[in-house]
């Protein structure tokens, strides 16, 4: 395990620390604690806080921030898988991917003021974080064609299929627009492909 991971761990069990205390726990030099110190704080995984110690100057403290918490294991596609096959054991799966998509889609309504046409789409894609699918959008004379390369659901998709209708299900929700997923990578394609009608049904 190297000195940076054993300083982010000590501050997690342990809490916000000088650099002394620090030091002291790790048997580092002050300047190698300052160094991972400021590499930590310029990526985000650490802020500075005072600490008032009688008379005399505040002890600064080191601290973990939120974003550090993706340093640490978790495991939500385990808690995912679980919370869905229990939902598809009782029959409740479609009902709650329902559910699901119309609150994304009134998140994403409420962020599309008054776009029409290809400009909603394109604004409704870059919400639905289309540039991690990776995705590439054609058009025909009746429809917009979306290829993502990159399924953002496609390890909980291969297991539970109703999650690959959850993008289509969404877009129709929130422009009005049919769409449809006439395959994806769940089906060994290279890409989900999606087809959005440019009118309302």
């Amino acid at each position: 395990m190297g000195t940076g991971r054993k300083l982010i761990e000590y501050l997690k069990q342990q809490g916000p620390s000088t650099v002394k205390e620090l030091q002291l726990a790790l048997g580092l030099s002050a300047n190698a604690v300052r160094h991972h110190l400021s590499a930590f704080e310029k990526a985000g995984w650490l802020r500075q806080e005072t600490w008032p110690q009688g008379r005399g100057r505040p002890a600064v403290r080191y601290a973990l921030t939120t974003a550090s918490e993706g340093l640490f294991p978790k495991r939500y596609p385990e808690l995912l898988d679980a919370v869905l096959g229990q939902a598809q054991a009782e029959g409740l799966l479609e009902r709650l991917l329902e559910g699901v998509a119309d609150g994304m889609a009134r998140e994403l309504r409420a962020r599309l003021g008054g776009l029409e046409g290809e400009a909603q789409l394109q604004a409704l894609l870059q919400h639905m974080d289309y540039g991690d699918m990776l995705g590439q959008l054609g058009e025909t004379e009746a429809a917009w064609e979306l290829r993502a390369y990159n399924c953002l659901y496609y390890a909980t998709g291969q297991k539970f299929e109703p999650v690959c209708d959850l993008p289509p299900k969404v877009i129709t929700k929130a422009t009005g627009l049919p769409a449809e997923r006439p395959f994806c990578q769940r089906d060994g394609r290279r890409a989900c492909y999606f087809l959005i009608a440019k009118r309302p049904a």
